[in-house]
């Protein structure tokens, strides 16, 4: 997050008004205790054009792109969000709602296969609407799509299960890493073996 974010004079204004106090310097949690956040969701298919949406009640602009409200992002699906050091392959799953019938057909259709999905954290102006700030929390490629429909009870949401950027990794660990295997193709050679002593001290969670 930007700095000058702590000390924007209309969060503050806000945030004093809000709150009822007379604080000079934000925190993180007093900035996103005020709702001035939505998340914006890049969406990029290998065949169809991308989509750009966003959770709030107006589009959003910022980076060239407009982000349009559409559909609902469910906030209690989303995990909690955390810095690795090590490689981590950790998969991202959350809940959308308000799904129109063209979005679920090419969802279950296998359109959003394998699509790019970026997701943004953007801290909107309380005062005038503009973005003030914006950063990427996860990348990664679609999995899976399960849709929920039930228009007696009123429920129409998908569930996207979204793999790290890794994915592709997680495709040639089985063989790249496997040191009989290599070792078949080029006897004597020890570079898988070695490889895994270099990568011993890292983080992989397969699933």
């Amino acid at each position: 997050m930007n700095p000058s974010i702590f000390t924007n004079p209309d969060l503050l204004e806000y945030y004093n008004l809000f709150r009822g106090g007379d604080k000079t310097v934000l925190t993180v949690p007093d900035i996103l205790s005020l709702g001035v956040h939505v998340r914006c969701f890049d969406v990029i298919p290998t065949r169809v054009a991308p989509f750009f949406w966003c959770d709030g009640l107006n589009p959003v602009s910022f980076n060239g792109t407009q982000y349009v409200p559409f559909p609902d992002l469910i906030t209690d699906s989303l995990p909690t969000f955390s810095e690795e050091k090590q490689i981590v392959n950790a998969s991202l799953t959350f809940k959308v709602s308000n799904v129109n019938s063209s979005v679920r057909a090419l969802s279950l259709g296998g359109g959003l296969k394998d699509a790019k999905v970026n997701l943004y954290m953007v801290i909107l102006n309380p005062a005038n609407g503009e973005v003030l700030d914006f950063w990427r929390m996860y990348s990664g490629f679609i999995d899976t799509i399960q849709a929920n429909t039930s228009p007696i009870d009123g429920q129409n949401d998908l569930t996207v299960n979204v793999n790290s950027v890794y994915k592709q990794l997680d495709l040639q660990t089985r063989t790249l890493a496997a040191n009989a295997v290599y070792q078949s193709y080029y006897p004597g050679d020890q570079m898988m073996s070695l490889l895994g002593v270099v990568n011993s001290g890292q983080t992989w969670n397969y699933k």
